[in-house]
C-alpha cells in the first residue's frame, strides 16, 4: 500500500482548460497520461519511454505514435487543425 500524503493537507483543484501549450507539456512529463474531449470525442494521450501515444478512447485501432510531445502538437490534427493550435480548446478529463 502506497500512502502520498500532500504539505497542504488538500490537493489544488486543476483548470480542465489549458492556458497554453507549455501547460499541456508540463502535465504530460508529470501524469504521463491525460485523457481529453474535443468535439463529443474522448482521447487518451500517454507519454512512456520517449514514446507519446495518442488514441480515441477505447478505439485502439486509432492509435498513433510520435517521438515527443512537441512533435505530436505539431503534427496531430483534429477537423484539419492542429493539437497545438486546439490545445486551448479541449476539456481535460483526467490526468
Amino acid at each position: 500500500m502506497v500512502v502520498i500524503k500532500l504539505k497542504t493537507g488538500a490537493q489544488q483543484a486543476l483548470p480542465d482548460k489549458y492556458r497554453t501549450i507549455e501547460d499541456f507539456y508540463e502535465d504530460i512529463n508529470t501524469y504521463e497520461e491525460i485523457i481529453f474531449a474535443y468535439n463529443g470525442q474522448k482521447y487518451v494521450v500517454t507519454y512512456y519511454d520517449h514514446i507519446l501515444s495518442v488514441m480515441q478512447y477505447n478505439a485502439a485501432a486509432t492509435e498513433q505514435h510520435y517521438p515527443s510531445p512537441q512533435a505530436f502538437a505539431e503534427n496531430f490534427t483534429l477537423d484539419g487543425t492542429s493539437f497545438q493550435d486546439l490545445v486551448t480548446k479541449i476539456s481535460v478529463l483526467v490526468r
